[in-house]
Formats: C-alpha cells, structure tokens, sequence
C-alpha cells in the first residue's frame, strides 16, 4: 500500500483506496481548490445578481413596467436554473463533477457577455434564459466537492466561505455594475463581467482535481426519479427545503430591489446605492455566513438541532431590522440632509443574521445523504430556492409594486414589506425540522 504526506502538517495520508477522499489531498491544496471554487461562486454570483444594479436603466430603455422586470430578473433565470440543475446533478454526480462545473462555468459566463447584444426586452429574457441553464451545473457540483475535499469537523466552516462568495460577488456586481454603466452603459456591464468567468473556467479544468470515487456498484443505478424520492423521504428534508425557500423569497425580493428601492424613495445616485448595498453586502454578510458557521460547528457537537436553529435566530433578528430598512423615514439622514439614509444602517446590521441560515442548510443536507446522492441533493435544494426564492420573490414585489402604483414611489416599500414577511414560515419549517434532522444523523 502507498502512502502520501500532507505537506503542510507531515501527517501520513493512507492510501486513496482505504481512505477517505479527502485524505488524498494536502492541506494546501484542499484550500487552494476551496479558493478557486469561492472565485467560481463568485463570477458565478455576478453574473447572476448584475441585472440588479441594471433593473432601472434597462426598464427605462425598453420601457417595461416592474412585474417585467421582476420577471426578467427572476423568474426568467430561475426557472430552467432550477429545473435543470437536478438532472445535471445527476450527471455531475456519475460522471465528472469537475468537468461539469468547468463546462458551466464557461458557458454562463460566455452568455452574460452575449446579453450586450441584446436589442429587445424579450431579446434579453431568452439570454437571461440562457445564463439560468448555464449556471444550472455551478453550485451543487462544487458543494459536493467541498464535501470531499473536508472533513466533517471543517465542512460547515468550509461552506461557509463558499457561501461568503455571492457577498463578494454583490459588491463587484452592484458598484462596479453602477460604474461602468453611468460611465459606458448598461450593455458593455455584462460585456466586461462574462469574459473572466470563461478564464477561470479554463483554469479549473487544468489544475482541480476529481476526488476519487465510490465505486459504481456501491452507488447503485436507480433512476433519477427513484433518487429524488430516496432524498425527499430523508428526515428533515423537505423541513429544510421549505425553510430556505420561505427564507429566500424574502431574501431574493429584498436583495433584487433594493438599490431601485434607495433610488426611488431616498433618492441615492445608481453608484452609491451599488456602493453601499455592495460593502453591506461584502463585510455584513461575509460575517454572518461565516459566523454561521462557526456557531453550527460548535454547538452542533452537543446538540445537532442547532444545526437548523442557529438559522431561526438568523432569520428572527433579521426580520425586525429589514423592516426598519424599508419603513424608516427618508428625512432621516446621517449627517444632514445631504447625508446617506439612516436606514442603511439597519441594512447593514440585518445582513449578518440574514445570512446565518445558508451555510448551516447545506451542510445539513450534505450530512444527511449518501456520498453518490449528494451533488443531485444540493440541486434540489437549489430548487427550492431559486423557484421559491429567486424566481418568486423579485416577481412578486414587481407584481405588488405595481399594485401600490397608487401610493407613487412608496409602491416598492410596501411591496417588499409584504415579502418580507415571509421569512416568518422559513424559521418555522427550520425549527419544525430540526428534530428529525437531528435523530437521523445521530443514528
């Protein structure tokens, strides 16, 4: 039997056949894979959130009423997104999940860069279309690979920075976003922000490396809807599944409208909106996903019901604090009239408890199932909460804002005060689950 050691600690790592596969890798490269898949999340992130900072000038431009763009930014990615992503799992999880993620990653990203040449409104829903297929094979195959790659004492701290990603990914997305369309327009924004992705997949595909597999005859040949079952039937899943897609709903609605929100009703320039949105994004939600964390991975050793409670405090404290974000005065400003809105400041504190049940849902699910279901598991959870999350909640406040038309620019506050509301649902089914949850992964 051949052995290796881990460069970093000279610890004697046994051969990849009796081992785990997370044995077969040094510490170093462990990390320099988690990097490289973060930087993936993170185009990965940017191109889907870029149409946020654009929802205004694109609006104005083919003239469209806020129930098409809640559509356009939306339902229209979400939707074959979602649906998609169970079926490339599937073959992520047969076949090659390096491969699948590099392909995806390229052709999301060379489809983002087509959206600038985009002629029409509906010209620019089939590409946004076209983004949505492509990052179908992203997330759960590099979930999956995490999960491989780490221990299970480092998996919820491992998730967790990958779950930091999309913060990163919403500062470059809405500042830079902002910049370069005020500068040179909406349209050279998807230009400049597809072409490095198709880089970076290139790079992945040259130097990850595929951990090693079960092999065939232990995973089985059920078929996909026999899977699908098998994952569903675990207990605390559709708990958990519920809950992230009650919480994204409120989460998506929020994050989608916001800079439309602080340039309607507190009258913010596109570029600082994208600014601070993004900075609120990047240290507030950095802290809360990997703060989340962190709380899982110690208190779950005693208890493994924290695992699906940190995120119902999360999602309580963060209810409140939203709230005050859209209902707070516009007259009240920090530093004068001419200052920033006070309610950037609840923004910004609702951001770290917001962002504590990601991690945590993930890990749980990965805990949960088998090692040949769990890319196909991570992509059904991606289907609660891009057609829960992603695909109703910027809808529905684009269908409630035109409701509110009535009440002007304040349209959008009660829109999203209404959405908001249904983080409430997301921390019960949480708290409903953990139980189960709990009795399972200790059996």
């Amino acid at each position: 039997m051949t052995t290796s050691v881990d460069t970093e600690t000279h610890e004697p790592l046994s051969s990849v056949e009796d081992e785990a596969p997370y044995k077969a890798f040094s510490t170093r490269y462990r990390n320099y894979v988690l990097a490289l898949l973060t930087l993936g999340y993170v185009f990965n992130f940017v191109d889907r959130q870029v149409m946020t900072i654009l929802l205004e000038p694109i609006k104005a431009e083919f003239n469209a009423s806020d129930t098409e763009m809640g559509l356009l930014s939306g339902l229209a990615f979400a939707l074959f997104y979602a649906v998609l992503g169970i079926p490339v799992a599937r073959l992520a999880d047969r076949w090659s999940r390096r491969n699948v993620l590099a392909m995806s990653m390229a052709t999301w990203s060379a489809v983002t860069a087509l959206c600038a040449t985009a002629g029409s409104f509906a010209h620019l829903a089939v590409l946004r279309v076209g983004v949505g297929i492509g990052e179908a094979g992203g997330t759960p195959p590099s979930q999956a690979l995490i999960t491989d790659y780490f221990p299970p004492e480092r998996r919820a701290l491992a998730q967790g920075v990958l779950a930091a990603a999309p913060n990163l990914g919403i500062l470059v997305g809405l500042f830079g976003g902002a910049l370069l369309a005020e500068a040179l327009g909406w349209r050279m924004v998807f230009l400049v922000f597809g072409i490095p992705g198709v880089l970076l997949a290139i790079l992945l595909f040259f130097t990850v490396k595929e951990p090693r597999r079960q092999p065939r005859s232990a995973v089985g040949d059920e078929s996909l809807l026999v899977a699908i079952k098998g994952i569903t039937r675990l207990p605390g899943f559709l708990w958990i599944a519920s809950g992230v897609g009650f919480a994204g709903i409120a989460g998506y609605g929020l994050g989608i409208w916001s800079p439309s929100f602080l340039v309607r009703v507190h009258a913010m320039s596109l570029v600082d909106a994208g600014l601070w949105l993004g900075l609120i994004g990047v240290f507030g939600g950095t802290l809360g996903a990997v703060t989340g964390g962190l709380l899982v991975d110690r208190l779950a050793r005693k208890d493994p019901r924290w695992q699906l409670r940190v995120p119902v405090i999360g999602l309580l404290i963060a209810l409140p604090t939203q709230l005050a974000f859209v209902l707070w005065p516009e007259t009240h400003r920090i530093g004068g009239p001419d200052g920033l809105p006070f309610a950037l400041v609840f923004m910004g504190i609702s951001a770290v408890f917001a962002s504590f049940w990601i991690a945590p849902s993930y890990a749980a699910v990965q805990n949960l199932v088998p090692a040949h279901w769990r890319t196909q598991a991570s992509a059904l959870m991606l289907l609660a909460i891009n057609l829960l999350g992603l695909g109703l909640g910027p809808l529905v406040v684009g269908m409630l804002s035109d409701y509110f038309a009535y009440t002007g620019a304040n349209s959008i506050r009660w829109a999203l005060v209404v959405v908001l509301s249904t983080c409430i649902f997301g921390a019960w089914c949480y708290w409903r689950g953990s139980v189960p949850y709990a009795r399972a992964v200790s059996r």
